[in-house]
């Protein structure tokens, strides 16, 4: 009998713990909402979720447009005096090399891994290439 009693206790414990975890949604009024959702009924949660990613979205491309602006900034290089190399500021005369960054340079810091250049040489020659050597039609190669 004991056993009956713990047993109808435990049920409605469990019960009345089902009903605590569940209320009334806030925002639609119409369905219930668990403590696992933050009371809200499945459709608001989903809703709510989709909004703070939006958000969370949004925010990150605000942090990343001054990022690239400042990577263009420096991207950009200006020189001050041409009349001196750009990397050590030693005094050129008429032995200046003007790399295709067009920046001028002394024999030392003249090549572009030495100076961090930013024009893209392979992609020149890459170019250059396909303007120079056009392809050759398998047509063009019977006839010959």
């Amino acid at each position: 009998m004991q056993n009956n009693q713990q047993a109808a206790t435990e049920e409605q414990s469990k019960n009345q713990e089902v009903k605590q975890e569940t209320k009334l949604c806030p925002l639609c009024q119409n369905f219930f909402g668990s403590a696992k959702t933050n009371f809200y009924c499945s459709k608001c949660y989903k809703t709510i979720q989709q909004n703070d990613n939006e958000q969370q979205q949004q925010q990150q491309q605000q942090q990343q447009v001054p990022e690239e602006k400042l990577q263009q900034n420096q991207q950009v290089n200006v020189q001050q005096d041409p009349s001196k190399c750009y990397v050590c500021k030693r005094k050129l005369g008429i032995s200046g090399i003007q790399c295709k960054c067009k920046i001028v340079f002394c024999n030392k810091h003249r090549l572009p891994e030495d100076h961090n250049c930013t024009f893209d040489h392979a992609e020149q020659a890459k170019q250059l290439l396909i303007k120079n050597n056009p392809l050759v039609d398998h047509k063009k190669l019977e006839q010959l």
